[in-house]
């Protein structure tokens, strides 16, 4: 992961170019070059966004973050996209999402993270599912997609359930396995 820079607007827009991309995603038209070098200015500026590109064999191939980051009630919601096609599969989004985490309790004040998925989507459920999300809700018929009306399935990360797991995967001098 790594702060994201103007030259990865070009590589971002490709990514919601790909209708299979976006199909389980709010982007629904790509934006313009200048629209994602700005959005990514916004990012850089933003006090209640943290955002990082995701990098595999030294290229970008997606992109994480915590957005709407509420500092009084600590707690943020949580995405991932993973735009490559090429690497889907590899287990890089759940391997981002354990250490968008570990940062977020480790180097911010939040108790929590939030984040949801749209019935279906069974790649960001395994990914949330093995970075220790939880189902909390749904938002039933939320989405349109596929010919039927879907739900939006709430998922969150307590700070407590975060540390409880660290703890297991430590082994007895306190350091993960």
């Amino acid at each position: 992961m790594r702060p994201p820079a103007a030259q990865d607007a070009e590589t971002m827009i490709a990514w919601f170019e790909d209708l299979e991309v976006t199909r389980f995603v709010t982007v629904r038209f790509p934006p313009s070059a200048d629209q994602e070098r700005d959005w990514l200015r916004r990012l850089a500026e933003s006090q209640t966004d943290v955002f990082w590109v995701i990098e595999h064999e030294g290229r970008a191939v997606g992109g994480t973050g915590i957005h709407g980051i509420d500092w009084a009630s600590q707690h943020g919601t949580t995405g991932t996209v993973i735009g490559d096609r090429s690497v889907w599969g590899r287990g890089i989004a759940g391997e981002m999402m354990r250490l968008r985490a570990d940062y977020a309790f480790t180097h911010l004040p939040l108790r929590k993270l939030k984040s949801a998925y749209v019935e279906g989507n069974e790649a960001s459920w395994r990914a949330q599912r093995g970075a220790g999300y939880r189902e909390v809700g749904r938002l039933r018929q939320e989405r349109f997609g596929e010919g039927r009306w879907l739900d939006m399935v709430l998922t969150e990360l307590l700070r407590e359930d975060w540390e409880r797991a660290r703890a297991q995967r430590s082994g007895p001098t306190g350091t993960p396995t």
